[in-house]
C-alpha cells in the first residue's frame, strides 16, 4: 500500500522556524503503525505537542488549504480574566473531560435547547451549529 502523508522535516522547537512540510511516500507503514509511533515520539518528549498535534491533523487528512479541514487544536485555557497566566494553577485549565459546549451550565443548557427545538425533517438534531470553534 502506496500513502502519501505530510510529514516535518526540522523541528519548530528546536529552530524556532516554520515547519518544513513536504510529501512523502510511504510504501509500507500503515497508518495505524504511523499513529503509534508519532505517540511514542511524544510521550518521550522527541517531538513538540505541536508538532503531535499537526502530525495527527495531518493523519486525519486535515488541511491548511481548506477552512471545511482546517487543523484541529483543543481549548485548554479556561482563565482569560487574569493579566498574569500562571500555569501552575489547575483553574488556569479548562476540564477537559467535558465537550466545549458543556463548559458551564448556562453554555450547556443552550445547546440542550438548540438540540429539542431543533424541527427540520431532512435535517438530523445537532448540537453545535457551526464547525468552527468558539
Amino acid at each position: 500500500v502506496l500513502k502519501k502523508i505530510r510529514v516535518a522535516h526540522t523541528s519548530y522547537q528546536s529552530t524556532k522556524q516554520p515547519i518544513d512540510w513536504e510529501l512523502v511516500k510511504l510504501p509500507h507503514i500503515t497508518f495505524e503503525k504511523m499513529k503509534s509511533d508519532i505517540t511514542e515520539k511524544w510521550q518521550n518528549r522527541q517531538i513538540s505537542n505541536f508538532e503531535y498535534l499537526m502530525l495527527l491533523n495531518t493523519i486525519a487528512g486535515r488541511t491548511f488549504n481548506d477552512v471545511n479541514q482546517y487543523p484541529v487544536f483543543p481549548w485548554i485555557i479556561a482563565d482569560y480574566t487574569n493579566t498574569h497566566l500562571d500555569l501552575s494553577r489547575p483553574s488556569t485549565f479548562r476540564d477537559l473531560t467535558k465537550p466545549v459546549g458543556a463548559l458551564n451550565k448556562t453554555r450547556l443548557e443552550r445547546f440542550i435547547e438548540r438540540f429539542r427545538s431543533f424541527d427540520n425533517s431532512d435535517v438530523p438534531p445537532f448540537p453545535y451549529g457551526s464547525h468552527f470553534s468558539s
